[in-house]
């Protein structure tokens, strides 16, 4: 009941109502009282008529009329007359239009009219609410249509109460989502065209230069035994670059899709620390280097283990790449008032200030040639990652100082 009155239509129609039928009513007792008056103005008549006939013969039956008129007549009496009045048709069953008080009068059919005629202004009044009803009807129906069409910039108005503000609201938020699927699978379908392309792009090279290899050993049967090992080694390294490249671009496409659910939890960032030297030692080991790890203890972060791991092997390792014979990699974890980061800097050859833009950018290789076969996934894997897991990451350098890597979260209630 309440969500029915609280409806500005229901409103509209209410007050109308009430309005017509005060002014019927007024109507209706104006043309009633008018007609009841010429009623009592003929009996008036009539029985004026009646005294002064039979007082005119009879005088001394003038208290006995008078008072039979103006106070009511005896039963007696009123019996006699009836039957003497019945010989000449004259009953309370005869004809209205044969009563003489009434036959100028046409009550019935006035009344029949009076009621006919109030209504009008009821089916007016029924009419204008429902044409404005269905107005707003049409105007749902035209909204649906266009956003049918793709054109979601329609709204429909929700700031009033009642239902069909409700209404309006739900179609506005269901025409934003839509919107934001729309545009959402465009997005992805450009982001799939764009990997498919940039794949076939970067797999050109490492394929060209495998058939050339295995051209040349195909062809050449007498290839001396260190030439041939020399095409074997360089074939090697294409496919481990190739099978690398695409295990990156497909983590890669998952995480930007957001077809990943990550595994959010409490976790120590220094076990995974620790974890990512160990892997990465006989890295290391091959340049004589040195990862330094510092701080770290009792710091938690609310993150997906997994991922977070990858993450660091791939900044560790790119600092690795970079770095010198016998030089140093430092991890370290600080605590930063609202903040926790974990930064990773080495001691190579640093990046120049107009290639820090792009170093995030997927399949750029701008930075040096410390690392000649980059596939320029790693770094944009990397950022994606700590992105999705509510982190930030930056990068700051000084060319022939180093480079530093900056992942940052912010501190949850544990």
């Amino acid at each position: 009941m309440v969500e029915v009155i609280r409806n500005p239509e229901w409103k509209s129609v209410y007050t109308k109502f009430i309005l017509v039928q005060l002014g019927l009513t007024a109507i209706i007792y104006v043309v009633m009282n008018l007609q009841i008056q010429s009623i009592n103005e003929t009996v008036v008549n009539q029985q004026a008529a009646f005294v002064g006939q039979v007082l005119s013969k009879q005088p001394q039956l003038e208290d006995q009329l008078i008072h039979t008129i103006t106070q009511g007549t005896e039963e007696q009496d009123l019996k006699l007359g009836k039957q003497i009045l019945s010989r000449y048709g004259y009953t309370e069953h005869m004809n209205i239009q044969d009563q003489p008080a009434l036959s100028g009068t046409a009550l019935p059919g006035n009344t029949a009219l009076v009621f006919f005629l109030c209504g009008i202004p009821v089916l007016l009044l029924l009419y204008w609410e429902y044409r404005k009803l269905f107005s707003r009807i049409r105007r749902v129906t035209h909204a649906a249509e266009q956003v049918v069409e793709g054109q979601f910039d329609t709204s429909l108005p929700e700031n009033a109460e009642g239902d069909f503000s409700t209404l309006g609201h739900s179609f506005n938020m269901m025409a934003g989502r839509l919107s934001h699927s729309v545009d959402q699978l465009k997005q992805e379908k450009t982001f799939l065209s764009h990997l498919l392309t940039d794949i076939s792009h970067q797999l050109k090279t490492p394929l060209a230069s495998l058939l050339v290899f295995n051209e040349n050993m195909l062809h050449d049967p007498h290839m001396k035994e260190e030439i041939r090992t020399t095409f074997l080694e360089r074939s090697r390294q294409q496919i481990e670059r190739m099978e690398w490249l695409i295990i990156s671009l497909l983590k890669l496409a998952r995480v930007e899709a957001g077809a990943i659910v990550f595994q959010l939890q409490n976790i120590k960032p220094k076990d995974i620390i620790e974890s990512t030297v160990q892997t990465l030692q006989p890295l290391a080991e091959q340049k004589k280097q040195r990862i330094i790890v510092q701080g770290g203890e009792g710091m938690l972060l609310h993150a997906d283990e997994e991922w977070l791991t990858e993450a660091i092997i791939n900044l560790t390792k790119n600092a690795l790449e970079h770095s010198p014979v016998s030089g140093k990699v430092y991890i370290t974890m600080e605590d930063e008032g609202l903040l926790h980061s974990i930064i990773i800097r080495d001691e190579g050859e640093g990046i120049r200030p107009e290639q820090i833009p792009h170093v995030f950018t997927r399949f750029y290789l701008g930075r040096s040639n410390a690392k000649p076969h980059s596939t320029g996934v790693g770094l944009s894997l990397t950022k994606s990652i700590i992105e999705g897991l509510g982190g930030m990451i930056s990068v700051s350098s000084e060319p022939g100082e180093g480079t530093e890597f900056r992942i940052t979260f912010m501190k949850t209630v544990y």
